[in-house]
């Protein structure tokens, strides 16, 4: 028994020597180690270049060679450059696509993409931003008036509900505009009584009733015509309008007195804005609101001064009332004013923020 029992224990020890031999110590790896190498990681492939180029189409009434072309010409540079070439912005200046009082129709409906021009060509349409427009505030240049009128909007709400519909690129606002007349020296607030005035929609013709004249509303591709043939008696417009249209050609005698000036808006649709993608939507931010106010409003200066040397060459005369004229004046004008807070939505708070928008700007400019 013994004998079997140890040739069997002789025999398990053979089979297991000759089991180990057979193992190769190359194939026998730790678990931690894998036996054959890894695939490589997965590279994550940058997205494609979007190099869609997207059109839009602006459009404006006043001639390209205008304070407004001048500006609309230079932001669309703007535009273009920071996008790469990727905007294709038209310019269609001269209201060679829609008249100034379709402007909005055209933005709203898609017709154009952005549409620049006057609230006082809507009456009714923007009620809050009127208020630009009151007479003989302390707004004495376009650079003062437009950052005025954009903080107006910019920073509080009063302005937002009646801009809802648009996508707001800028509103700023002109240069002074003067009484011009054709055949008659104003030297006294008397002499306009009974005139025939024209003066945009808004403060500015309640302010022509509140001294005694009618107001005449005359677009402004018409106004040349109805100086030279007296349809009207005077105008109220500003220097940039009278530049522009050649008004200097037909007028002689231009009252400066701060009368008022005129808001503007230059918006966008919704849908145009939307269909651009994330990044060129930040090119049009970063391109409009506070960021035009550093050139925008000397396009409007520059045309003033070239404005004022075109009347001296056609032998115009500016000129102002006496102090006891212009205090008669600018009680009438305060009378228009208050008349406006009265009537209006939030009129005092509107313009007791113009007034403080005002002195904030006088204050930075000393």
């Amino acid at each position: 028994m013994k004998k079997l029992f140890a040739l069997l224990l002789a025999l398990v020890m053979s089979l297991s020597l000759i089991s180990c031999a057979g193992s190769s110590p190359q194939n026998t790896a730790p678990a931690s180690q894998p036996t054959s190498a890894a695939p490589p990681a997965e590279t994550t492939q940058p997205a494609p270049k979007d190099d869609t180029v997207y059109k839009l189409k602006i459009t404006q009434h006043d001639p390209a060679t205008s304070a407004t072309g001048q500006f609309l010409e230079e932001w669309a540079s703007r535009v273009e450059k920071a996008s790469d070439g990727r905007l294709d912005i038209e310019i269609f200046h001269g209201a060679s696509v829609c008249g100034p009082k379709d402007t909005i129709d055209f933005v709203s409906n898609g017709s154009v993409d952005i549409g620049w021009g006057l609230q006082s060509f809507y009456s009714g349409s923007f009620p809050g931003s009127e208020a630009i427009a009151l007479p003989m505030l302390a707004l004495e240049n376009a650079d003062k008036s437009s950052y005025v009128f954009w903080h107006l909007y910019a920073d509080t709400d009063y302005l937002k509900e009646e801009y809802a519909d648009y996508k707001v690129l800028l509103l700023h606002a002109n240069c002074q505009s003067p009484i011009g007349t054709k055949n008659v020296k104003i030297n006294s607030v008397e002499d306009l009584k009974g005139m025939n005035i024209r003066g945009n929609a808004g403060p500015p013709q309640e302010f022509i009733k509140n001294f005694g004249a009618s107001p005449v509303g005359v677009v402004i591709g018409e106004l040349y015509a109805a100086i030279g043939n007296n349809t009207i008696d005077a105008v109220i417009t500003d220097w940039h309008a009278i530049e522009s249209f050649k008004l200097f050609e037909p007028l002689q005698y231009y009252l400066d007195e701060n009368i008022g000036v005129s808001g503007y808006f230059f918006l966008m649709n919704w849908d145009s804005y939307n269909k651009l993608p994330a990044d060129l939507q930040t090119v049009i931010d970063e391109n409009s609101g506070e960021a035009c106010l550093d050139y925008c409003g000397q396009f409007w200066n520059n045309v003033e001064k070239k404005c004022k040397e075109s009347i001296a060459n056609d032998k115009g005369e500016i000129y102002k009332l006496s102090d006891a004229e212009r205090s008669k004046l600018q009680a009438i004008a305060d009378q228009t004013i208050n008349n406006w807070v009265a009537a209006s939505k939030n009129g005092q708070a509107i313009y007791d923020k113009i007034n403080e928008l005002i002195a904030q700007y006088d204050a930075k400019a000393k």
